[in-house]
């Protein structure tokens, strides 16, 4: 028997590879953070709040 072609499971593994992606990169992203001084936290925050405000 031959498999019929679903489109649907193409869009589901594009999904679950962008998640991994999305994790991946924001995991890089928090262990660096951890790695700074909490200067850089204050300056992340506020960086967060002002975006917040002006977008």
């Amino acid at each position: 028997m031959t498999k019929e072609y679903d489109p649907y499971e193409d869009a589901r593994r594009e999904r679950a590879q962008a998640t991994d992606d999305w994790r991946e990169t924001s995991s890089r992203f928090w262990r660096y953070l951890r790695t700074r001084p909490m200067e850089s936290w204050g300056f992340f925050i506020a960086g967060l709040l002002l975006g917040g405000m002006f977008f």
